[in-house]
């Protein structure tokens, strides 16, 4: 009987085996805020923080190897994203608290779609800001990948506060960011500086002749742009490309992936089934167990 008990404590702890996790030192969280957050995919914003940590894992591991090394071998053996992401990464500690926020998206108007669709992210540590940073989703591989880039992420002022209502988009390779109370641009890579300009008081100066298509989203409110994003971006979270993206990033991410909504109640589906298997398998063996006693007593 004693064997029996044993096989079965085995068995159980088997089953809470399989469901734990590896707990990483520091932690990070996502707040979904901003006006883009209800139209990326719940599936890629949950685990934007599974994908960043794989992310600081992978700089400081290249970070650690190549570290003496000299400057040509460092250059080229450690690629572009993972290189110009070392400074951040090292600056996180065990005890520190990330807190991943407000993804957003630059919208090209007239645009069907990318190659890639990128979708950018906030990062504060402790509460400050630490970075900002994009996952980019091919749509021919199916597969995402992580870019920082310390020039990108110096062209955009940072306001928690104003970043939430904020519009981005492209025209003419000169990126703006709207509120409902004035447009700036933040970036005009059309410049052979490319610095930082400063926005104006609900006032831009736009590219000389623009495209009809610039045009017409030029005239429109604040309200009718974010109409027009929104809907763009729910057109691609409902296309077949995400589906592809999803199946890619369970098979990489494995235990650490988070659920959506849909499969989270597909999962829970599943759990029933299994706990209904398991209650089973513990009534046979405890039955078996009783009645190899019961002979033996006999």
């Amino acid at each position: 009987m004693k064997r029996y008990i044993l096989a079965l404590m085995l068995l159980l702890l088997c089953v809470i085996g399989m469901t734990s996790r590896q707990v990483e030192a520091y932690s990070v969280t996502v707040q979904k805020d901003g006006v883009y957050a209800d139209v990326i995919p719940d599936s890629f914003v949950n685990n934007t923080a599974a994908i960043f940590k794989k992310y600081v894992k992978k700089a400081m591991k290249y970070y650690s190897k190549y570290k003496d090394a000299d400057d040509y071998t460092y250059i080229t053996k450690v690629p572009d994203e993972y290189r110009d992401f070392i400074s951040v990464a090292k600056q996180i500690q065990d005890s520190d608290n990330i807190t991943i926020r407000t993804p957003f998206y630059i919208y090209i108007p007239g645009d069907d779609a990318e190659i890639c669709e990128r979708y950018w992210f906030f990062a504060e540590k402790n509460g400050e800001k630490l970075c900002m940073f994009q996952i980019n989703l091919d749509t021919e591989t199916k597969k995402i990948s992580v870019w920082y880039n310390k020039m990108e992420d110096s062209h955009f002022a940072y306001d928690a506060n104003i970043v939430r209502e904020t519009l981005f988009y492209e025209m003419n390779n000169i990126i703006y960011a709207e509120t409902p109370d004035k447009i700036s641009v933040v970036w005009d890579k059309s410049s052979s500086t490319g610095e930082l300009m400063a926005g104006a008081d609900g006032t831009t100066d736009w590219a000389n002749e623009p495209e009809e298509v610039n045009q017409k989203f030029q005239k429109k409110s604040y309200r009718e742009k974010k109409e027009e994003i929104m809907d763009y971006l729910a057109g691609i979270k409902d296309g077949k490309v995400y589906n592809k993206v999803e199946k890619n990033l369970k098979l990489e991410l494995k235990d650490e992936y988070v659920e959506s909504k849909e499969d989270a109640k597909e999962s829970s589906r599943t759990g029933i089934y299994i706990l209904i298997g398991i209650a089973v398998l513990v009534v046979v063996v405890i039955t078996g167990g009783l009645l190899l006693l019961k002979r033996r007593k006999e």
